[in-house]
């Protein structure tokens, strides 16, 4: 199966679980979701869905246990791990993690663990400009998901530690073609 198949059916995947899970109706309830990351752009090669949940003002830690309960009382079992992470000192926070609360959702579907990362943030977080690419902000060409899928698999094939949004500023901003390159110069 070529890339794009592949994406397209991770991507299929992920839409019917969230339908079926019943997490969006969970998360509407407490504010407005956006999509990011590879669902958002349709560049997905495994089970990892990236979403906002955003409100006017910050959450506190109370709301996050309440979401956390209802998200376990209304999906029941579609979710085998579900946790809350409030201590971040990952220097990635601010730039590639935006501003805000986490809850972390994983589950087996189609024999493949997903995970779901779902952000709490305000609207003001929301505004704010990263200066990093926004790939759910992207029309991509069939050509731009092709590359980036080329990228992720030979990260994967590599096992290489690069983050998709590395991936996606080489291709859409730092014209890479080739991911050989691009990975020697990285790792």
């Amino acid at each position: 199966m070529d890339l794009l198949s592949i994406s397209n059916t991770y991507k299929e995947a992920a839409s019917d679980f969230l339908g079926t899970s019943r997490l969006l109706s969970v998360l509407s309830k407490y504010g407005r979701i956006e999509y990011e990351g590879a669902y958002a752009g349709n560049v997905m090669l495994h089970g990892d869905v990236d979403i906002k949940v955003i409100k006017d003002t910050n959450y506190s830690q109370d709301e996050m246990f309440i979401i956390l309960k209802d998200i376990h009382d209304t999906c029941g079992d579609s979710f085998k791990s579900l946790f809350i992470k409030a201590d971040w000192d990952d220097p990635r926070f601010g730039q590639q993690f935006p501003f805000g609360k986490y809850i972390g959702l994983k589950t087996h579907l189609n024999d493949e663990r997903w995970k779901f990362d779902i952000w709490f943030i305000s609207e003001t977080e929301a505004a704010r400009d990263r200066h990093v690419l926004d790939i759910s902000k992207v029309n991509l060409t069939e050509l731009q998901r092709e590359k980036i899928l080329e990228f992720k698999q030979y990260r994967k094939d590599h096992n290489l530690k690069v983050s998709g949004q590395e991936i996606y500023e080489a291709v859409l901003q730092g014209g890479f073609t080739d991911p050989k390159t691009f990975f020697n110069k990285t790792v």
